[in-house]
């Protein structure tokens, strides 16, 4: 219950965390970064509570699943977001996650087709979270509607990422699993930060006082404490059930969006 709370509640306030952070931090280096520093300070947590070392085949294995989860997934979240896709739409499409799922699921090799109850219950939840984010509205706001589809390709990523990483070869702590997973990505995420030059663009003494406490909040709380609960939950709860804080996360975000 704890661990559904805090990937509910903390990943639902990301989204304006991360509409803060690219305020004046570069989005691929923010990202980069903040990945990278939870990873250290998990894998540095992991290490000291007595894991072993994680074995080749364990570096492997968080190197290919963090390539959708933080590569492709939150490099795209964070560059539409500062492209100037509104942080409630963004949570509206991610919310189509747990559909994603689902179908992966049921098409993969030994796959079996949902009960009727869970894709009724998909249906009804995506058609809520569509009414309650009135995207037509939000698509009247000047930006373009094609950045839609990077989030849109985001989930799918994510989707794929969690479901290979729920069977793959991770350490079995969960603190350095997660760790690993995210030291992996930060460091792939900064080497595309590098490669754009939006490296290049970060100056320390220009990056306000509400970008760094959201990059804070980023790296620690949805980072350390919210994914090391994900990922704990993907390992012991169904994935359709475990990606029911799709649901949750836009009402979050739109009611702390509301108020920011």
């Amino acid at each position: 219950v704890l661990a559904f709370a805090l990937v509910y509640l903390i990943w639902g306030s990301s989204y304006i965390g991360i509409r803060f952070a690219v305020q004046t931090i570069p989005p691929f280096f923010m990202a980069g970064f903040r990945f990278l520093v939870a990873g250290l300070l998990l894998f540095a947590w992991g290490r000291l509570r007595g894991a072993p070392m994680p074995t080749r085949s364990n570096w492997r294995s968080a190197v290919i699943a963090t390539i959708p989860l933080f590569l492709v997934n939150n490099s795209l979240l964070v560059w539409s977001q500062s492209q100037g896709l509104p942080s409630g739409l963004a949570a509206v499409v991610i919310a189509s996650t747990p559909m994603w799922v689902v179908l992966i699921t049921w098409f993969s090799p030994g796959g079996k087709r949902p009960s009727w109850m869970v894709m009724t219950g998909i249906a009804l939840s995506s058609l809520g979270i569509i009414a309650l984010a009135n995207p037509a509205q939000a698509l009247q706001a000047h930006f373009n509607p094609l950045l839609v589809l990077a989030p849109l390709i985001a989930a799918i990523a994510w989707a794929v990422g969690s479901l290979y990483g729920r069977t793959a070869d991770l350490p079995k702590d969960a603190p350095l699993s997660t760790g690993l997973q995210l030291m992996a990505g930060g460091v792939m995420v900064l080497i595309l930060s590098a490669v754009t030059g939006d490296m290049a663009q970060f100056d320390p003494a220009r990056v306000s006082t509400e970008s760094w406490i959201a990059w804070v909040h980023l790296a620690l709380m949805a980072s350390v404490v919210a994914f090391t609960a994900f990922t704990w939950l993907m390992r012991n709860i169904a994935p359709a059930r475990v990606m029911t804080y799709a649901y949750v996360n836009p009402v979050v975000a739109l009611f702390i969006g509301a108020l920011a």
